[in-house]
């Protein structure tokens, strides 16, 4: 062999394999002609204890030199090199593959590929994992009690079992013993053989005998895969008893899976402690099978529990699970430990903890209850993100049935083949969904606005929180009056999907979600960037035809800038969650980018409203002075001290909530007069200024009355009374005079429709 036949690459890794400080020799460098990989000895020093080097081995085996084979292959370096160790190397140790190369033990040096680890740090990364490797396995640190115990590997196997561990671990008891359960399963053969099986192990099997047996079995071939069987069979549970002292068997001995029959299973089972309720359970099933020669092919699943010194890696349980696959036939005596056996790969089953655990929580944590009004577009995107999260609805409210049109943007798919079950009520078909992610969600096919204002509310009580996403102005009213003291977070869209608001209601639901919203079209006014991507002037909703004679009111995006927004929210909902909502109020709006391909997030506090009671035309009504115009007059007061002011007041009110919300005030006009016995409005540009106001929020926030101050106190004139009649005369709707006071705000309403006014 010539240094020229080696690639040069290789000969660059040689070259810092020698380097390394734990590396003595680098011996043995060949080239195979047939693969072109090229094989390189390096011998490494374990850096084991004085004592121990004294007899040239560690209590696990190690020697003071360990030789590890680096087999370089011909793609070198996109592909790293293979790494084994000498033939009579311990294979009784933690982090060892369970495989051979070459005859030869394997070490498991990272917790990956090794194709990241070299593309991460080169070379120079495995051999000093290498090093790291050999200096634990010599001094017995290969597990670390504080992380856990490391489990059997199961890396490349071509069957798995999901399984709730949790479930199993319960089964046992001191005492040992097996328990068979359902075993449904999809199996990819060849004709003769089982390539490979993913099965399902679930609930207990209540009896098996000769006669029960049969039914316990079924196995069809799928119409469009003929390879693809579907079928259910048994799962063995295996668990340890007590040793030959009367203690819990507990296996403190690592060894590399190396099952492959059924004499190698028993020796397993046998090292675990499990080897007599193995053996009862083999009796039985040998005897209900004897009967039925044509159940030979059917697999058995078979799962050893191993009791650990100390909890797994990952877990709190020291019980390890430990899965293999075989056929029923093999069980008979004619096989005699012949029978094949396939360690197999255990799976979590679906849960909310699981869930909850992938997406970051807190193992064990449960999430807050809440529900869900609206099951469209956007309330299913919610709800799915948040579901695989761990934490989905409890309730889902919406009256409304899928229509074809929805799966333009909707989260869940249509079937292929059964067209028909598309449309069903939005509420049940999303629980239905959420249902396969172990959330158990219930569906309320009711309108949401007759929900809201009952005196019971049909969703979950004491929730943490009540999500609005039906962007429906008649709801949120609703929610506004509802009795029931559920904080409401409201999600919706605007102009085409280029904003996105989120309103989060205050403590005590103060502020309420239509002060939000009104805090919302507030900001449109001084926001020229939102008023732009608002289209103010301009309907972002549009009718739709979805058929002949049919049409939809609705907004044009596509499904990607929705799932945007969603995905954003859904993360908030899903923070605020596990760390808590803000005391007060707050609105978040997110701003499509110019690229459209990110948002960017305003969050702005809101702090809770003055609540002041009025009366008009014998209706109780409220007024929502909120904390702008609040600090604004106050302050206004105090620079005038004795002198009466006042200014015009704007806002939005409602008759189906009969709340006033003021928002914002304008300045008096220059040629108002103020004195400290009156103060009289004047008329200089406003007009003008009224109208540029609710031209800058569309509208969406006008003109409600006037404001002054008492400064001595007491009640209100008869020309404060007069001045919001005849507001209420020119606008036809009802008019409101705001009187700050020493003793605070006094209400009063003027209505068109009777010519009255009163107060409170």
């Amino acid at each position: 062999m010539t240094a020229t036949q080696i690639p040069t690459a290789v000969r660059r890794a040689i070259a810092l394999l020698s380097s390394h400080a734990s590396v003595r020799e680098v011996s043995q460098v060949s080239v195979d002609p047939k693969t072109g990989a090229t094989s390189v000895h390096v011998a490494f020093d374990t850096n084991l204890p004085s004592d121990w080097r004294l007899e040239d081995r560690s209590p696990t085996g190690v020697r003071s030199r360990e030789t590890v084979r680096f087999n370089f292959p011909l793609r070198y370096p996109w592909s790293p090199p293979d790494l084994s160790l000498r033939p009579d190397f311990n294979r009784d140790l933690p982090h060892m593959q369970p495989w051979l190369r070459h005859d030869c033990p394997v070490p498991c040096i990272y917790d990956g590929h090794l194709s990241e680890l070299i593309h991460h740090q080169g070379i120079s990364g495995i051999v000093q994992q290498t090093a790291i490797w050999l200096q634990k396995a010599g001094d017995g640190s290969l597990i670390d009690p504080e992380q856990g115990w490391e489990p059997v590997r199961r890396d490349s196997f071509r069957d798995w079992f999901v399984a709730d561990a949790q479930g199993l671990r319960s089964v046992m008891d001191g005492t040992g013993g097996y328990q068979l359960r359902h075993f449904n399963y999809v199996k990819l053969t060849n004709g003769k053989v089982a390539l490979s099986v993913y099965g399902h192990v679930h609930s207990p099997v209540k009896s098996l005998s000769d006669k029960d047996l049969p039914n316990l079995l079924d196995e069809s071939a799928s119409r469009n895969r003929p390879e693809c069987h579907h079928g259910r069979s048994l799962a063995l549970i295996v668990w340890p008893g007590g040793d030959s002292s009367g203690c819990t068997h507990e296996c403190t001995t690592y060894a590399p899976e190396t099952v492959v029959d059924l004499a190698t299973l028993r020796e397993r089972a046998a090292l675990y402690g499990c080897q007599r309720g193995l053996d009862e359970a083999f009796v039985q099933l040998r005897q209900a099978t004897e009967r039925y020669p044509w159940l030979a092919t059917f697999p058995l699943a078979i799962v050893l529990l191993v009791r650990r010194p100390f909890h797994l890696i990952g877990t709190r349980s020291n019980i390890e699970v430990c899965p293999y696959l075989t056929q029923l036939g093999l069980l008979s005596a004619r096989q005699e430990n012949k029978g094949l056996v396939r360690p197999a790969a255990h799976l979590h089953t679906i849960s909310r903890s699981l869930l909850a655990e992938m997406a970051g929580g807190r193992k064990g944590s449960k999430g807050e209850r809440w529900s869900l009004i609206g099951a469209g577009s956007l309330g299913s995107k919610l709800a799915i993100h948040l579901t695989r999260a761990g934490a989905g609805p409890d309730v889902v409210i919406d009256k409304a049935t899928m229509m074809p049109h929805n799966a333009g943007r909707h989260a869940l798919l249509p079937d292929t083949e059964r067209r028909t079950s598309w449309m069903k009520p939005k509420a049940v078909a999303l629980c239905d969904a959420l249902r396969g992610l172990d959330q158990e969600s219930r569906p309320i096919e009711e309108d949401a606005c007759q929900i809201a204002t009952r005196q019971t509310a049909l969703w979950t009580p004491n929730s943490w929180a009540l999500v609005n996403s039906t962007a429906s102005l008649s709801v949120r009213e609703a929610l506004a009056t509802s009795p029931d003291q559920c904080r409401v977070i409201e999600t919706t869209l605007f102009g085409h999907g280029r904003i996105g608001l989120i309103t989060v209601e205050g403590s005590g639901r103060n502020p309420s979600t239509t002060d939000l919203i009104a805090e919302f079209y507030a900001e449109t006014r001084t926001d020229s960037a939102l008023r732009s991507a608002l289209g103010i002037g301009h309907d972002s909703l549009s009718r739709q035809m979805i058929g002949q004679g049919c049409s939809s009111f609705t907004m044009i995006m596509s499904d990607g800038r929705l799932s945007l927004f969603a995905a954003a929210m859904a993360e908030y909902l899903l923070k605020k969650q596990r760390d808590g909502l803000p005391d007060g109020g707050e609105i978040l709006i997110g701003y499509l980018s110019d690229d459209e391909l990110g948002l960017s997030w305003h969050i702005l506090p809101i702090p809770p409203v003055a609540v002041v009671g009025a009366s008009m035309a014998d209706e109780q009504w409220t007024i929502h002075v909120h904390d702008r115009v609040r600090t604004r007059i106050i302050d206004d007061a105090a620079r005038c001290a004795a002198i009466e002011t006042g200014g015009v007041l704007m806002g939005r009110l409602s008759e189906a909530t009969r709340i006033v919300h003021v928002v914002d005030v304008l300045d008096a006009p220059t040629d108002s007069e103020r004195s400290e016995s009156r103060f009289i409005l004047g008329t200089k540009g406003l007009c003008r200024s009224i109208d540029e106001y609710c031209d800058a929020t569309d509208g969406s926030l006008y003109c409600l009355g006037t404001w002054h101050t008492h400064p001595g106190g007491g009640a209100p004139s008869m020309k404060d009374r007069d001045t919001a009649s005849a507001i209420a005369l020119s606008s036809l709707r009802p008019a409101l005079s705001l009187v700050y006071a020493p003793e605070g705000f006094h209400a009063y309403l003027a209505d068109a429709a009777t010519h009255t006014s009163s107060g409170a």
